[in-house]
C-alpha cells in the first residue's frame, strides 16, 4: 500500500512539473543525432584533429602526413581512414600513396570555436 501511495505521488509530482513548458523538446531524427555523434567521436583523438589542421593547407599524401605529424604509417592510415567513413576527409589514390584533403572545411571553424587560446 506504501508503494502504491509514493508511486502516486510521484506521479502528481510530474505532472505538476514544469506546466508551462508541456510542450516537447523537437529533435533532429534519430538518425541525424547518430551521425553527428559519430562526426564527434571521429574528432575525439589528438591525432585525428593533428591531421585535420594538418590538411588545412590542402590535399597531403600519407608520406607528408607521416613527416609532419611524426607518426608512422599504420597510425596514419588508421586514422584517416575513421576520419574519411565520418566525411570528413575525402581520399585520392596515386600510385601506391593515398592523398587525403579536407571534404568539408566547416570542421575547421569548428575546431577554431572549441580552441580558445591563453
Amino acid at each position: 500500500m506504501a508503494l502504491n501511495t509514493r508511486l502516486g505521488a510521484k506521479k502528481r509530482l510530474l505532472e505538476n512539473c514544469c506546466v508551462a513548458s508541456k510542450e516537447k523538446a523537437r529533435l533532429p531524427p534519430e538518425e541525424a543525432i547518430k551521425g553527428q555523434a559519430e562526426f564527434l567521436k571521429a574528432l575525439s583523438d589528438p591525432a585525428r584533429i593533428k591531421i585535420i589542421y594538418a590538411l588545412k593547407g590542402g590535399e597531403l599524401c600519407v608520406c607528408e602526413i607521416m613527416a609532419r605529424l611524426n607518426m608512422p604509417q599504420t597510425m596514419v592510415s588508421h586514422h584517416c581512414k575513421i576520419l574519411k567513413v565520418a566525411g570528413i576527409v575525402s581520399d585520392r589514390k596515386c600510385g601506391k600513396w593515398v592523398h587525403y584533403s579536407l571534404k568539408d572545411i566547416r570542421v575547421l571553424s569548428m575546431l577554431d570555436t572549441l580552441y580558445t587560446e591563453g
